[in-house]
């Protein structure tokens, strides 16, 4: 099933019968729990009128042909709206809103319930294409057992299994979305919801007095939930948005990973006996959330010092919580069990550092030592979080007092430990207490799976929670150097050195121990902070240990230079030794437009082959080999080339990389910065990483959770596991699987060809039409969004800027999905693809062999498939008639020919590759889905032009009374409407359209 329209097909395609019953027959109560709602709080009359609009979006049943015309009634939702006077208006959209996110919750149980019953099915026999090895031919997600009964029955041998298992790395960064439009008081009542609704369905048919109690429960909070602000009161701050992030840990993850552990053991067990499972700690996280500072001036040193505290404050209560569990259940006395040596031995040494716990607790636990030394770890747990406070109140700045015992920097390496502090100085010290318990529950033939599961906790979270990954845009550093080298009088000052000349310049500065910072010196407030970011690096590290934040994105990376600068100023904080060569900080390059892309092998060839470089990546990597981070951009890429061009240049370059770094013995891991939405790089994770290039995993990947989609994954505890159990077996089955089908020389020359036309046909419309720009500004909600206290970041790279190049790509794709374009996930795929088949008629069957046996291009086509199916041309077309000013009418309409003209060719290319008669007709289920979205949401779209035209209009003039019949909204009261009850109005919709087209950017 495909439900979720950000991650579609997260349960097996044979599964969508099932979950189109079990989709109707929920959607009863969705309907009726709804409906109830609006009865009890809209007059009668405004109700009938939200359920007419409803019903002219027309009905949504399996079966029905949603391209049939007459099934929506435009004319005469048209005619309803205009009638609504501004308050009907919004209760319209809060309305719509409502019923989409009540789908939504629907539609994750849903998701739960499959999967579950996906764990009880028996794995489907693997194909027998005779031109790909039978592993290769499975894209539908499995989980753990199915896939190593897979692995059994193709005969691959445990020692294979055994040493990927060993390598296992993956690492999911959780990142703060800039258009994450629902606010968080919203998100606790969808969960309370979403409780309510699981407890209803499992008790069936139960007792009906406990049904009708349920029932009136959901009731009741989905009244409150309609009672209050969907919008948020105030800009979150950055801190906000860390603890937003944070509440999936809390509430699930942080029990979830213990259930990953046990379940991947428990698989090998049945499949591979003999196998060793992979260490706890093979999937963890990272976090943006307060370390990401790119054109996000809220982010300060002092913001992501806070964070990290915030972070372990946050392990530090689920420890204490969990250990406090652990003493209860750890009731063994001494007279009916042998203790070991060791423990007893720690418990004296407690006994002499902590006598106050021992005068409180020795009678009561005399004769129970696994008691009393959970009170003792206790006690150093309260300590250590009564310090982590204090040092969140000090800020980074604050002297260090030494007491860390926990320095993982470069000094660390040569100084000895201090003595042992009363707090926990480092998470091994923790956990050394713990496994102290456990091997003398082991030694007397006891387990404890509580116990067992906070260990496996502590080794994928340690006291960091998540490990934060600093950005910066590459200018910012390059800046910096530039005047500090200015201060120094450098004979040519570095900003006009070139490219060769900085190279030389840098690594002669970073071979000797000479300082270049003046201790004294003023500097401008950017270069200020610029440096003041690695010295609290420093300092993070010196308090937090290594893990905290080991690693420094730069975004827009070109040059060598600009990895270069990161290392010198590391160098400069001492998180760089010159003499030792060891390096405290992996600098990670983010290269995201198709000409970085193209140039990134040639950058890190030149790095690679550098002595100096190679020997500072050997002190960053866990083994003997060098290990090198990539990070690859789709957003911006997209942005700037289009949908096939982007993903078509990453694929090359992850290819070419792993390539160069295979010939310079360099273990190399990809970043994906993948978004939520298709043109940003999102879609099925599971078969986007099946797509990836045979042998460029290796075991390894890190991808990006882009914050709107959190609540999409990690909101249900079992949808959680399944997200990460897929994500999983995804990496192991790529990295199994050696395939030469990337490698087949004409496929790849016909993609560079797709690659090539499909790129200018896509800038010859947004970056070479002059009035691309005003297009997308007046006939999406761009600048409305704007207004959407949604995000600490800005939505533009810089202030006052109003050109394409200064728009971040995040609400580049939110203003087209607004306004059901969806024009960046799909333009120019048509016209690339009809160009082959202008040249050879008979590529098509070339283009359905494709579609068939590669999936890199059966991925791209199924993308492009989903996206054509939400884009509604009609509604697009009135937001171009409606909100188009009269200057702009006759450009507007060419460029709106133009791309339905590309719409309707890639449409029917599309359906001929995938032998489709109709859109997802190889996904019943999402078909269903989107059919039942796509409907529904059209009084919304025409709400929100109706609201924006009369808001703009204001905007140009003075308010002015509404006026029958005028389109905007008005019904003729005569009543004048403020900008701000318009903006109002008009941010409503597009909470409804981000809930119903379930992602916003």
């Amino acid at each position: 099933m495909r439900l979720l329209l950000t991650e579609p097909s997260v349960v097996p395609a044979e599964a969508s019968p099932g979950v189109i019953r079990l989709l109707t027959e929920r959607l009863e109560l969705v309907e009726d729990l709804w409906q109830t709602v609006l009865r009890s709080e809209c007059p009668p009359e405004q109700v009938e009128r939200l359920l007419r609009l409803k019903e002219l979006s027309g009905p949504v049943a399996p079966g029905l042909d949603p391209e049939a015309p007459s099934a929506v009634d435009t004319d005469g939702i048209v005619a309803l709206i205009k009638a609504m006077d501004l308050a009907e208006g919004i209760a319209a959209a809060r309305a719509f809103s409502l019923y989409f996110q009540l789908v939504n919750i629907l539609e994750q149980h849903i998701e739960e319930d499959s999967y579950l019953e996906s764990i009880k099915r028996a794995p489907a026999p693997a194909s027998n294409d005779p031109f790909l090895p039978p592993l290769a031919s499975q894209s539908d997600p499995a989980t753990f057992r199915q896939l190593f009964e897979r692995l059994r029955a193709l005969n691959v041998p445990p020692g294979q299994l055994e040493g990927l298992l060993r390598e296992l790395d993956i690492r999911l960064v959780f990142t703060a979305h800039p258009t994450e439009i629902v606010r968080h008081t919203v998100r606790h009542k969808q969960r309370r919801v979403a409780a309510l609704i699981q407890k209803l369905q499992v008790n069936g048919q139960g007792n009906p007095d406990d049904n009708d109690r349920l029932r009136q429960q959901l009731e009741e909070e989905i009244r409150l939930w309609w009672r209050t602000d969907e919008l948020h009161q105030f800009k979150p701050s950055v801190i906000d948005e860390v603890d937003y992030a944070l509440h999936y840990f809390q509430q699930v993850l942080f029990d979830a990973l213990p259930q990953l552990r046990q379940r991947i053991r428990a698989a090998l067990a049945a499949s591979y006996p003999d196998v060793q499972p992979p260490r706890d700690a093979f999937c963890t996280f990272g976090s943006w959330v307060g370390s990401d500072r790119d054109g996000n001036p809220s982010v300060t040193p002092d913001v992501t010092w806070r964070t990290a505290c915030f972070q372990r404050q946050l392990m530090l209560a689920r420890y204490i919580q969990a250990v406090s569990v652990l003493r209860d259940q750890l009731s063994i006395s001494m007279q009916w069990s042998q203790v070991s040596p060791a423990l007893l031995e720690s418990l004296e040494m407690d006994r002499l550092r902590f006598p106050e716990i021992y005068e409180e607790r020795a009678a009561r636990y005399r004769l129970e030592p696994y008691r009393l030394k959970l009170s003792y770890t206790l006690e150093r747990l309260r300590l250590t979080q009564q310090r982590n406070q204090q040092l969140a109140e000090a800020g980074w700045e604050s002297p260090c007092d030494g007491s860390s015992g926990y320095e993982a920097g470069l000094s660390s390496l040569m100084e000895p430990a201090p003595p042992q502090e009363l707090h926990y100085a480092s998470v091994e010290e923790f956990r050394t207490d713990l496994e102290l318990i456990k091997e003398s529950l082991d030694a007397t033939g006891l387990s404890c799976e509580a116990l067992q599961d906070l260990l496996s906790q502590v080794h994928i979270f340690a006291f960091s929670l998540a490990s934060l990954d600093i950005r910066q845009e590459s200018t910012r550093h390059s800046d910096a150097i530039d005047e500090l080298s200015r201060y120094l009088l450098l004979p040519v000052p570095y900003g006009e050195m070139d490219e060769e000349q900085r190279v030389e310049w840098l690594l002669s500065e970073l071979k000797t121990r000479r300082p270049l910072l003046p201790p004294a010196a003023r500097w401008s407030a950017s270069t200020a902070e610029t440096f003041a970011v690695f010295r609290m690096l420093q300092r993070l590290q010196q308090e937090f240990g290594r893990r905290i934040c080991r690693t420094y994105v730069i975004s827009m990376s070109h040059t060598v230079s600009d990895l270069l600068e990161v290392v010198l100023l590391a160098k400069e904080a001492g998180l760089v030794d010159p003499m030792a060569q060891k390096s405290a900080l992996l600098v990670i390059p983010l290269f995201e437009t198709v000409e970085d892309l193209q140039g990134a092998p040639a950058v890190m060839g030149r790095l690679f082959a550098d002595p100096f470089y190679r020997q500072l990546l050997i002190s960053n990597s866990d083994g003997e080999q060098p290990l090198q981070e990539v990070m690859l951009g789709y957003s911006d890429s997209n942005k700037d080339s289009g949908f096939l061009s982007s993903n078509w240049e990453i694929h090359r370059a992850q290819i070419a990389l792993q390539s160069l770094a295979d010939a310079h013995d360099v273990a190399l891991r990809i970043f994906h910065g993948r978004g939520g939405s298709v043109g940003r790089g999102g879609g099925p994770a599971y078969q986007a990483i099946l797509a990836q290039p045979s042998g460029t995993l290796k075991g390894r990947i890190k991808i990006t959770e882009q914050g709107e989609v959190l609540a999409s994954k990690y909101s249900l505890p079992e949808l959680a596991l399944y997200n990460l159990e897929t994500v999983t077996t995804a990496v192991l089955q790529n990295s199994m699987v050696s395939t030469p089908v990337d490698d087949t020389p004409t496929w790849n020359v016909l993609m560079e060809r797709l690659a090539a036309r499909s790129r200018d046909h896509y800038r010859a419309l947004v970056h070479d039409n002059p009035d691309l720009v005003a297009f997308f500004q007046q006939v999406t909600p761009i600048e409305e969004i704007s207004k959407l206290q949604i995000s600490s970041r800005p939505a533009r790279r810089k202030s006052g800027a109003k050109d394409l190049s200064s728009l971040r790509a995040i609400p580049w794709v939110f203003g087209w999905t607004q306004s059901r374009f969806l024009l960046p996930s799909w333009y120019g795929v048509g016209t690339a693809l009809q160009a082959e088949l202008d040249a050879d008629g008979e590529q098509m069957e070339l283009l359905q062999l494709l579609y068939q046996r590669w999936p890199f291009f059966r991925m791209l086509i199924s993308k492009v498939e989903m996206t054509l199916s939400k884009v509604d041309l009609e509604l697009a077309g009135h937001y171009v008639t409606a909100l188009g000013r009269p200057q702009n009418r006759e450009v507007f309409a060419q460029i709106f020919e133009a791309i339905a003209s590309e719409f309707a060719l890639t449409h029917s290319l599309v359906l001929r590759i995938s032998n489709h008669s109709r859109l997802l007709d190889g996904d019943p289920a999402l078909q269903l889905s989107v059919d039942l979205r796509n409907r529904t949401i059209i009084p919304l779209g025409y709400l929100q032009v109706a609201l924006l035209r009369r808001l703009r209009e204001q905007k140009r003039q003075p308010p002015m009374s509404e006026g029958p019949g005028d389109g905007s909204g008005g019904g003729g009261d005569g009543r004048t409407y403020s900008r701000s009850e318009l903006l109002r109005g008009a941010l409503l919709t597009i909470n409804g359209i981000a809930a119903g087209m379930r992602n916003t950017g």
